[in-house]
């Protein structure tokens, strides 16, 4: 993420030591309009009045086009003489400005009370409380999904192989408990694991948690769950062939009783979601593939859930 620090001229002296994790992380900053010379205003006030307001003119001019080639701004506010987490009037326009641009705002410690306390409750930053590791956007899988013929799976399949990296073919079970979240258990070939999505079934963007663990432990997890009052809901089995195109995880998958679907996935994050969304749109196009709503998919898995004892244990295809 590109991020540019933002503080008053008597913080300056922490800034390295933060620069300097902030970039281990990953990220590239942009400092502060007068870093190499942080007391060039208090000279300029002695020259003149008129000098003095040149200077001002010109810093409150940079704070559109610097923040504008940034991702966020994180506000270094420590104490002052006395008063806690201090913000200076500079500063607060810096933060007004990252607003009005749609910015990510951090503050490193908690808002200050002053002046312009209503205000920056309004603004709404994200409080860090000196946790810079906060600002690491967190990881969340991206996925586009379509039902296709069988013809086209056997098509796609004879294209990837020859147009893609082959990654693996795989078996799962998986089944879905009775529960509020989206708890999941699944076996495939190598092992056993416990799955929760979070968010609704069928988003494009949801954060995952899973626990893995080996594949005769499957049977052991589903006895510990309905011991725990929750009730297996729906069961899946689904025969998947996993290819790297490009970058992205492409799986054709074949579930009994529920068809055949193409899934697109990339991991990526809250800000370059939509991207990722738009590219897969794009790439489905490329392979004339028409996208199925979520409208369809809804209906489809309603009646799944609703039948798919006689789906799986009947001659579906």
């Amino acid at each position: 993420m590109k991020i540019m620090v933002l503080c008053s001229k008597y913080f300056y002296e922490k800034v390295p030591e933060i620069k300097r994790l902030l970039e281990n992380q990953g990220h590239e900053i942009t400092l502060l309009n007068c870093f190499e010379e942080p007391f060039r205003e208090e000279r300029l006030k002695l020259i003149s009045e008129e000098e003095h307001r040149k200077f001002k003119d010109e810093m409150m001019r940079l704070h559109e086009p610097k923040i504008k080639q940034v991702d966020a701004v994180l506000v270094l506010n420590f104490e002052k003489n006395g008063k806690q987490n201090y913000l200076g009037g500079a500063t607060f326009m810096e933060v007004v400005k990252a607003w009005e641009l749609n910015k990510k705002i951090f503050f490193y410690n908690p808002l200050p009370d002053c002046i312009f306390t209503d205000e920056l409750k309004g603004i709404n930053p994200v409080i860090i409380n000196k946790d810079l590791l906060k600002l690491i956007p967190k990881k969340i899988e991206v996925e586009i999904r379509s039902f296709i013929s069988k013809e086209k799976y056997e098509e796609l399949l004879e294209f990837f192989r020859v147009n893609s990296e082959f990654v693996k073919e795989d078996f799962q079970e998986t089944h879905y408990f009775d529960c509020e979240q989206d708890l999941r258990i699944q076996k495939n070939n190598v092992g056993s694991k416990i799955w929760l999505k979070k968010g609704k079934i069928h988003d494009d963007a949801r954060e995952e948690i899973e626990i893995f663990t080996k594949e005769d432990s499957f049977e052991n997890l589903g006895k510990l769950f309905n011991a725990l009052g929750h009730k297996v809901e729906i069961k899946w089995l689904r025969n998947r062939n996993q290819f790297n195109w490009n970058g992205i995880k492409v799986c054709l998958d074949f579930t009994k009783g529920y068809g055949y679907i193409i899934e697109l996935e990339k991991i990526g994050t809250e800000e370059n979601k939509e991207k990722i969304i738009e590219d897969f749109k794009q790439k489905l196009n490329e392979l004339n593939i028409s996208l199925t709503s979520k409208e369809e998919f809804t209906n489809k898995y309603n009646y799944y859930k609703e039948h798919w004892r006689e789906l799986i244990n009947g001659n579906s295809s």
